[in-house]
Order: structure tokens, then sequence, then C-alpha cells
């Protein structure tokens, strides 16, 4: 159940407000209810930003205040791309919409926050999620909340350096604290391999913890699915429809027109729930890519791990796509 009150509710009251008689002229615009909404922020994004700020590794009680800013901060989040869904016309549901604007920014601090509230924090996480969603604070054309994770990461890496264990090297003691003893937490995500698929090529997870890719066809001769699973439950797949579009079913929190490599453009949602397990529990990223000039598609499928993971898994493979004319 969401903890935040709805803006929604908020911007009603205002609308029919306006219905009394004077007409639409007493209807508050598209960008006044998108500032509306954006003000309901204010509060517990506020109190995020006090807590990233007083936040230590070595102070549990400071961690714990944390975890619950971050976990209000993200329901607030949520009910407002929903109110912003909600705010934007159907005629204005294209790029230009400020509602649409807006809430495609958000979905970039609420993964942020998604990560904040992890009982166990990712360095890379955090870096990429702080980074993200800095972008688009700044990209933004209305003025969005703001927290600087600079300190907290800089506890994270003391934390790291002072209790990770000490590790041998080809035989060798390796100091604790050295940049290989932290290289797993730091690294920015997994390696990745140029792969073969049925008619693609693409960039497919690699390295520890990763498997080798996997392929099936769940409609023969229609579907040819290549799938990757990874460390933590995290994994990837690959759909190809040689002879129909690519098309996502269900519900959405998000959904972006993005650049592709091969084909020019994409179609990004982000979203939870549906048929995988791995879906209902975590957020997942689902990148639908079609060719204009013929009728097949893709769907790359991002999840199971930390959204920031999803999300970085499902671009970099999504933008590698590139047709083989097979």
């Amino acid at each position: 159940m969401h903890r935040a009150v709805s803006a929604t509710l908020i911007a009603g009251s205002v609308l029919l407000a306006g219905c009394g008689g004077s007409g639409e002229t007493d209807r508050p615009s598209e960008a006044e209810q998108v500032r509306l909404v954006s003000s309901s922020l204010d509060q517990p994004t506020e109190r995020l930003r006090e807590a990233v700020g007083d936040a230590r590794m070595s102070d549990r009680s400071s961690m714990v205040t944390l975890r619950a800013a971050a976990d209000r901060a993200g329901d607030a989040l949520r009910v407002a791309q929903q109110d912003l869904q909600l705010i934007a016309s159907p005629a204005r549901v294209g790029l230009r919409s400020p509602a649409r604007q807006v809430s495609d920014a958000l979905q970039d601090l609420q993964a942020l926050t998604d990560v904040l509230s992890s009982r166990s924090i990712s360095i890379a996480d955090l870096e990429l999620a702080a980074e993200r969603a800095g972008q688009a604070s700044r990209d933004s054309a209305m003025a969005l909340p703001s927290i600087d994770t600079d300190r907290l990461i800089a506890s994270l890496r003391r934390s790291r350096r002072f209790h990770a264990p000490a590790r041998t090297r080809d035989g060798a003691s390796v100091p604790v604290g050295s940049d290989d003893a932290t290289s797993t937490t730091a690294s920015a995500g997994p390696a990745y391999v140029d792969y073969t698929g049925p008619a693609f090529q693409a960039k497919l997870p690699s390295g520890a913890g990763w498997a080798v890719p996997a392929q099936s066809q769940p409609t023969p001769g229609e579907l040819f699915r290549t799938s990757v699973r990874g460390p933590g439950g995290m994994f990837v797949i690959i759909d190809y429809t040689p002879y129909e579009a690519a098309m996502f079913g269900g519900s959405y929190r998000s959904r972006t027109r993005v650049g592709q490599t091969a084909f020019g453009s994409a179609t990004k949602y982000v979203f939870q729930g549906g048929r995988l397990a791995e879906c209902q529990r975590s957020t997942c990223v689902d990148y639908i890519i079609n060719d204009p000039a013929g009728g097949g598609g893709f769907g790359v499928l991002a999840g199971g791990g930390s959204t920031a993971s999803a999300e970085q898994i499902a671009r970099t493979v999504a933008e590698s796509v590139v047709p083989t004319g097979e």
C-alpha cells in the first residue's frame, strides 16, 4: 500500500471547482497540474536528501533512517508517476507532453531510491543510479529534486576497505582496500561478449556468475528466444519475431522513446509484474525494437536484480542488436 498521498486527489478538487459553470477557462493547464504533482514530492525528497547526507556505514541508526526515507520517497515517486500519466491527455502522449517528460525523469529518480532502500547498497549501482537521476534532473524542463550521494559513496568505500576480508592473488597477499580487493563491488556491471543469434548479432553479459546463452523456440518458426542467466537472479532475454512486429503487453510504469543503433529508435518500458516471477519480485526493463523496413521485431527484457542493473543491462544489449540479414 502506498504511504504517499496521491496528488491527483488535490488536482481533481481543483478541476471540479471549475465545473460549476465557468467551463474550461477555469481548468488548470497541464503544466500547472504537473507543478502541483511535483510539489507533492518536496517533503519526502527533502527528508531523503537529509538522510543521505547523514548516513554513515558505521552508524546503523543512520542507515535504518536512510532506508526508511528512501522507501517513503519511492512510494511518493510511484504515486506521482501514476498521477502524471492521468494528467497527460491522449492527444499529448508524445515526447512533447510536459507530464510525460516529468514522469520519465521521475523514473530515474525512483531507480535511485530503490538502490538507497536496499539493505546492501552496491557502490556501482548507486553511482550509476545517481548519475542517471542527476542527468534526468538537469534535462527536465521543470525543476526536480536532486540527491547528492557523494558523501555516502565515500562512506561506503571506506567501510568496504576496512572490513573486506584479506584476499590472495597467485599465492601473494592482496592488501585490503586495494583496487583489486574492491573491484567486484566497484565494477560498473558485467563484461559483454559478441553473440550471434537467429538473424541478429548483439552483446550479451558474460563473466563471473553469467551462464552461456541458451536458445529456444517458444513458438516454432515464429518466436526465437535467446536467454542468459546471471548472478543473484539477474537475467536478459532477447525475443525475435521474424513475421510480426514486437509488442509490449500489460501495464507499465513508464514508456520512453529512445535511440537504437541499427533501427534508429526503440521504445523502453519499465514495469513490475507480468508472468515472469523475477519481474513480479523486482522492476524489469523491456526494449521493443521493430524494423521499419520489414515486419519483424525484437524484444530485449532484463531484470531480476536492482532497477539500476536492469536498466544498464537492457540498454547495453538493446543498443547493440544488429540484424544479420539471414
